[in-house]
């Protein structure tokens, strides 16, 4: 997986009495439970250790376990750290206790809902020192899209954002490799690249646990919505947005996948992003983003400000 660890934060669970065995408390940015996940998609699951935990003591054995309905299969476990979660705004001080960040695989064979068939839920659970949370429901859909930013993708452990915080920039780059940002700002015509996770199956398929042989396509065709409004909300792209040119695995990685696109010319008159972004009483003041890529499918989509030179 190179040196490259996907940690997807954001979890809001608040204290209660620490239970005596493990307990599950939510997943990723899609906290609370049930949980819609894609066949390969990286999750990470935030579980309360219990009673007998001591935070000072070295990290825990930690197993994952996938029920798809009829069996129970191993998930792969990526990375384990332990995070303290932040209960209230910055007027709380209030913390919950010590919790463990375990990122994790769904398997890339998990059995697919679809718009006409939907299937029962499968579950998720973990294990803590060989002691097992109750599963908890999730649902698969063939993608479940989530582009990715400066805070899901981390080298070591980080405290989870709270929404009165400067929004987290998206992971979105230049053909260098370098991330588009309001300093370093995309032009007209220029083709970026946006990484995600729950893109779903590719052809030729993934293996799960292992990198991307290949940058393999995804099976199921993303669209692509551009706004160019400042700090626009994601759209929805279809139904006649066009396709991405690429969307796929990105080779040597573990669950993360890129889609492709081609900067469109911007209008006249567009004002460009500030450096600095303020916030007052939980609302954005200034331009964080001029233009809005969304991406998606019949199933899920999701989008990104990112910010674009004026003509």
């Amino acid at each position: 997986m190179r040196s490259l660890i996907l940690v997807l934060l954001g979890a809001s669970a608040c204290c209660a009495q620490t239970p005596s065995g493990p307990v599950l408390m939510g997943a990723g940015f899609s906290n609370p439970f049930p949980l819609a996940v894609a066949p390969g998609q990286l999750l990470t699951l935030y579980v309360q250790p219990g009673s007998g935990y001591n935070p000072s003591a070295p990290l825990p054995a930690v197993s994952a376990a996938f029920w798809n309905g009829t069996a129970e299969e191993a998930m792969p476990v990526l990375q384990t750290v332990q995070v303290t979660t932040g209960c209230g705004g910055p007027s709380s001080p209030v913390l919950c206790t010590n919790v463990l960040a375990v990122t994790v695989q769904v398997p890339v064979n998990a059995p697919i809902s679809s718009a006409i068939v939907v299937l029962p839920p499968s579950a998720v659970a973990l294990s803590v020192n060989n002691m097992k949370t109750p599963y908890v429901a999730v649902q698969t859909w063939a993608d479940h899209v989530h582009i990715l930013t400066a805070c899901d993708v981390i080298l070591s452990p980080a405290a989870s954002t709270s929404v009165f915080e400067t929004p987290c920039a998206p992971m979105i780059t230049h053909a260098d490799g370098t991330q588009v940002t309001a300093a370093s700002p995309a032009v007209a015509g220029e083709e970026l690249v946006a990484y995600a996770t729950g893109l779903g199956q590719t052809n030729p398929a993934l293996t799960t646990g292992q990198p991307a042989a290949t940058s393999s396509p995804t099976v199921t065709t993303f669209s692509l919505d551009f706004n160019y409004r400042p700090n626009a909300l994601a759209t929805d792209p279809l139904p006649t947005a066009p396709a991405a040119p690429f969307a796929g695995a990105t080779q040597g990685f573990v669950g993360l996948y890129q889609i492709n696109f081609t900067v469109p010319a911007p209008p006249a008159g567009l004002q460009p992003c500030t450096n600095f972004v303020g916030v007052a009483s939980g609302f954005i003041t200034g331009i964080n983003s001029n233009l809005t890529v969304s991406v998606g499918s019949i199933y899920s989509f999701d989008g990104a400000g990112i910010c674009v030179q004026p003509s």
